[in-house]
């Protein structure tokens, strides 16, 4: 058997516990071609706890490291899966990469678009992969649904959408998850940075590039946060609710928003609009296609999205029915770790890199752009840095 991918989790939080989940059920399923030999955090007792876990599943106890600078001096790895609050992406990731140490990031990948692109030139100096943990898209539902709508065309040529998720949400401002989310210098913004680079994904990768956004922001509830990080008591300075309009190169218009300071009713809404019919969404967040979608044609015949899966996989071959959901795996997750180890076993690039991380994160900021400017933005001149004034006191601080 040859060597295996020897692995570090560095972030060992919330979303890590899903990442690790992932590699149980590909060692559970019978894909060995990775060993995760270390796990890396500031917080101890969540390393350690993490460390428990893959000794229980893989039967071997990995390294427990506080920091990455004593990890990368005291151990030998070949990869690490990055789970760090934003403003931690670039500082972790880029003394890996400067050893030739292959990353996987969780998305954004790097808390502004300096940061992003300091990883990627850090990745290009020295030969190292950068993948982004985007899950949404590798989902079954989505890939049926980009299927659906580029290659079957069963909505005809798209003309506009509208996605709205508005209500009441609260979430626990005193835990740690929740803290640096509220921060702008942590998180790089709110729920429209943290979730919504799923939907840019998304709609980036089904309809194309966006050539101009209008959007307004608004902070409704702002509580005093113990800031973490060394960032003190303040108070929340992130986004709680949006509107913006989406102007794609290809003509298409889309309507987002979002509010979880919204009482009374509840809108939850995915509709994709076409000249044929069009597509309601059956997931209710910002994770689009993710169960797939219903189909209504301006006959009224409708197709509910279980035929549209069955017609997908069918005209899969066995290769790239392995390939899309290896070993039976269509969580999303799961693929996306799979697919880190094999790019890094076969000497490839990932199906999601650094770059496409990097467009997510520019479509998202010029959303923020645009409402500090008061005015539509080019996504593409956030992307080239032209456009910055909203991530500038994020760089500042940071020195990035």
């Amino acid at each position: 058997m040859p060597d295996r991918v020897k692995l570090a989790i560095i972030g060992c939080g919330g979303m890590a516990g899903a990442h690790l989940g992932g590699y149980e059920k590909l060692l559970a399923a019978g894909y060995d071609k990775f060993q995760i030999v270390a796990v890396c955090d500031t917080n101890a007792k969540n390393a350690a706890a993490f460390a428990d876990r893959i000794e229980e599943f893989a039967g071997t106890r990995p390294q427990i490291f506080g920091s990455v600078k004593d990890m990368l001096d005291d151990t030998s790895i070949d990869a690490a899966d990055i789970c760090t609050p934003h403003a931690f992406h670039h500082t972790t990731a880029i003394p890996c990469l400067r050893k030739g140490i292959h990353v996987m990031i969780e998305k954004p990948g790097g808390i502004t678009i300096k940061a992003g692109k300091k990883i990627l030139a850090a990745a290009e100096k020295s030969g190292a992969i950068v993948a982004t943990a985007e899950q949404v898209r590798r989902c079954k539902g989505a890939r049926v649904m980009e299927w659906a709508i580029n290659r079957k065309k069963v909505i005809g040529t798209p003309s506009f959408f509208t996605m709205e998720v508005l209500g009441h949400q609260e979430f626990n401002w005193r835990s740690y998850a929740f803290a640096w989310r509220g921060l702008k210098l942590l998180g790089g913004g709110g729920m429209l940075y943290d979730a919504g680079v799923h939907f840019a994904d998304m709609m980036l990768h089904v309809f194309g590039p966006v050539a101009e956004v209008h959007a307004d922001l608004r902070t409704f509830f702002t509580p005093m946060l113990n800031g973490p990080a060394g960032l003190g008591k303040q108070r929340l300075d992130v986004e709680d609710t949006w509107l913006a309009t989406l102007h794609f190169e290809s003509g298409l218009v889309g309507h987002w928003s979002y509010s979880r300071e919204a009482y009374g009713y509840k809108v939850r809404t995915g509709v994709y609009y076409g000249t044929k019919g069009s597509l309601r969404d059956r997931q209710e967040w910002m994770h689009p296609f993710q169960h797939g979608a219903d189909l209504r044609l301006k006959d009224g015949s409708e197709v509910p999205y279980e035929k549209l899966q069955e017609q997908y996989m069918q005209q899969l071959s066995k290769a790239k029915t392995q390939r899309l959901f290896p070993y039976g795996l269509d969580d999303g997750v799961s693929n996306e770790c799979w697919d880190f180890i094999e790019a890094i076993d076969k000497g490839r690039q990932p199906e999601v890199d650094g770059y496409a991380a990097l467009k997510a994160k520019a479509l998202c900021y010029a959303l923020y752009e645009s409402n500090l400017a008061g005015k539509p933005i080019k996504p593409a001149d956030v992307e080239s840095g032209k456009v910055n004034a909203y991530q500038r006191p994020i760089d500042e601080y940071w020195k990035i």
